[in-house]
């Protein structure tokens, strides 16, 4: 990771879609493995979508930690919809 402010994310192709029990709407869920920092393994996270043609293509991303305060908590986001596309020799020495 090359930056305090940013992640890398794999994603992997695979998503759910389903209607939204309450609100009646269409939604996607799609996975990827999310590199933290001091943690050896990436860890499996689910990422939302309102489509499957928003989910992004298969590959690593680095993405931008976006930080903020919810409810007064400390909350902090990533979306790989809006990341940077890296090759796997790039992702490979993050």
């Amino acid at each position: 990771m090359s930056n305090a402010n940013t992640i890398t994310v794999e994603v992997t192709g695979q998503y759910r879609t389903g209607t939204a029990a309450k609100s009646g709407k269409p939604y996607c869920m799609y996975t990827a493995f999310v590199h933290l920092p001091n943690i050896p393994y990436p860890q499996m996270a689910d990422f939302y979508a309102e489509l499957p043609n928003q989910v992004p293509q298969p590959g690593t991303y680095e993405c931008d930690v976006i930080s903020s305060v919810r409810d007064s908590r400390l909350s902090f986001e990533v979306d790989p919809r809006q990341g940077r596309r890296v090759s796997t020799a790039q992702a490979k020495t993050a």
